[in-house]
């Protein structure tokens, strides 16, 4: 079915050239409305963005603000030393979760491999229950991956209260300052 014709409106301005007239149709009133709708709405609106001091940098602020807020309050809820400490059960889920996962970059007795050795005195990042828990689940520069999204913190607060059973030694292990390579 074709499409019905519009005729157009000649302009009386304009005289036809080579054959081809100008024409024009009038714009339509919902058109100009929305247009004038718009004018409206941008003149209330400008004063009101300049001078009521919202912006969307402020906007971002509040929200950044919010945010710490918010973290602080987990971070305060947040265990500092393991709950765990001292239950069988927990250290036997631990040491699965150790052989599964950590067994791969710090050997199964924990003296390292591609990881630090976790069996010695160097700790480079402390050695405390909190730092320990945010070294496993945020991870650190240069090779530790973070594991608090796969391991969800229970099962962390579990390994490290696995750790703590692994044996430990006098002898700098790999990652120590003063590791000479393990030649034995």
């Amino acid at each position: 079915m074709p499409e019905p014709y519009i005729p157009e409106l000649a302009r009386d301005d304009e005289a036809p050239r080579d054959g081809i007239a100008e024409e024009d149709n009038r714009i339509p009133p919902w058109w100009w409305w929305t247009f004038l709708a718009t004018v409206v709405w941008a003149f209330l609106y400008m004063p009101y963005y300049f001078f009521s001091g919202w912006s969307q940098e402020t906007q971002y602020a509040a929200e950044v603000q919010a945010a710490g807020v918010r973290v602080a309050a987990v971070r305060e809820a947040m265990p500092t030393e393991n709950p765990y400490r001292g239950d069988a059960a927990a250290t036997a889920e631990g040491a699965e979760v150790w052989a599964t996962i950590c067994v791969a970059c710090h050997k199964p007795d924990g003296s390292g491999l591609i990881g630090p050795s976790l069996v010695d005195s160097y700790w480079k990042y402390g050695d405390d229950d909190a730092t320990l828990f945010e070294t496993v689940a945020k991870g650190r520069p240069e090779g530790m991956p973070p594991w608090e999204t796969q391991l969800g913190s229970e099962k962390i607060w579990k390994v490290l209260v696995y750790m703590e059973t692994l044996p430990r030694s006098d002898e700098p292990g790999m990652g120590a300052p003063g590791f000479d390579g393990g030649g034995s």
